[in-house]
């Protein structure tokens, strides 16, 4: 992708025409231009007539033929833009589709929590306005699949005690897992509304059951790194990470499953401020980018967020996890374990806001939104708007 303005040549450039050469034929070595930058072009792109849709590690797999032409479309050269790897600022650029659909899938799960409540998130976050801001402010199509099927914790037995209700979560998470792995093969982007943070281990075997083991970025309060030897609770919302790196034993074992569900070494949490000492033990193993809110205070979201994208992107597959704990509850109180000290508003939506100009996430989960908890369904109501800046809702 280049612009060129008048070089000493004595061919000034009135206008470029660029072609994406999938076959590689016309490749060409880069000729001498006065200025070379990274630029994105749409379809609708008249000037540029260059339509981009692909992710920003995926540049390098494209040869681009420049025609260089004047105002009488008169052919002057050919440029050949090789195959080389073009280094394009995440900042700078954004390959999100202009227009998609997103396929809304409603997982009312509380089994995995200590508290009740995260069942209604699904409909407190519907409730909203989900579907009507996503259309209004970005055009998007949004297919919704309703509520997989739960069961409520009084018409179950809790089962084993390190790990509470797990067969039947793990039956509600392969529900969540075919319409994500359905959606995606259709060319929807899943976005799964929790319910407790299990759900997401639906989210990422569907995924993964499409493209391979792939990356997340876990945005969260906590680590969800236990084990059920290790949990002090026993609440299978804690476990999730953990299970889908097939780190928590064969009691996660479930059908036809991918585990591990994420590739090694793409692994980024961000936000945490609450961890147990198996969890660090567990981190201590992993190739994996933590960003406490510590970090976060040092250095700021936005270059936490990047290195995140970076560390964890690159794969299969990119999923973001967003778990409304990972915001103060000043701004975010109706969670299932709010914790103090979080995103602030802002620093919450620079996050998503970052998501978006990466165009990396292919897969999203927002989750523990409790009504019961909630004013005026305040976090509900926020957890729209970060959705939304995390598929490209901007201030201008």
């Amino acid at each position: 992708m280049v612009l060129a303005e008048p070089c000493d040549c004595g061919h000034p450039v009135e206008q470029w025409h660029v072609q994406v050469d999938y076959d590689r034929v016309g490749a060409e070595r880069l000729g001498q231009l006065d200025r070379v930058q990274a630029v994105l072009g749409y379809a609708d792109d008249g000037e540029l007539g260059l339509a981009v849709d692909e992710r920003a590690q995926r540049l390098e797999e494209r040869a681009v033929v420049v025609r260089q032409e004047d105002a009488h479309w008169r052919r002057r050269r050919h440029i050949g833009l090789a195959h080389q790897k073009v280094d394009v600022s995440l900042a700078a650029v954004s390959v999100q589709p202009a227009s998609r659909e997103v396929a809304l899938i409603g997982a009312p799960l509380d089994l995995g929590a200590g508290r009740r409540g995260v069942d209604m998130g699904p409909s407190a976050i519907r409730y909203a306005g989900l579907a009507e801001h996503l259309a209004e402010k970005l055009g998007i199509v949004t297919d919704d699949h309703g509520n997989v099927d739960a069961p409520v914790a009084e018409s179950l037995a809790r089962g084993d005690a390190n790990a509470r209700y797990l067969p039947k979560i793990l039956e509600l998470c392969d529900q969540v897992a075919k319409l994500v792995s359905e959606a995606t093969r259709t060319g929807k982007l899943p976005l799964v509304l929790g319910g407790d943070h299990s759900v997401a281990l639906g989210s990422l075997v569907g995924m993964a059951a499409v493209h391979g083991p792939g990356g997340v970025v876990w945005i969260d309060a906590h680590g969800d790194l236990n084990t059920p030897e290790t949990s002090p609770s026993g609440n299978v919302h804690g476990m999730v990470l953990a299970a889908a790196l097939g780190l928590a034993g064969d009691a996660f074992a479930y059908d036809d499953w991918t585990l591990p569900a994420i590739e090694s070494g793409r692994l980024a949490l961000v936000g945490v401020r609450s961890l147990d000492a198996g969890e660090r033990e567990v981190l201590k193993q992993l190739d994996a980018k933590v960003f406490t809110m510590s970090e976060i205070d040092k250095v700021g979201i936005e270059p936490c967020m990047r290195e995140a994208l970076e560390h964890a992107g690159g794969g299969a597959f990119l999923h973001v996890s967003l778990d409304m704990d990972a915001i103060d509850p000043e701004y975010a109180p109706g969670v299932g374990t709010p914790v103090r000290g979080g995103f602030s508003y802002r620093e919450a939506h620079l996050a998503m806001e970052i998501v978006a100009e990466s165009g990396l996430a292919d897969s999203f989960d927002v989750v523990e939104v409790n009504p019961v908890l909630d004013r005026e369904n305040a976090t509900g109501k926020l957890a729209v708007e970060l959705v939304a800046s995390a598929l490209g809702a901007r201030i201008l």
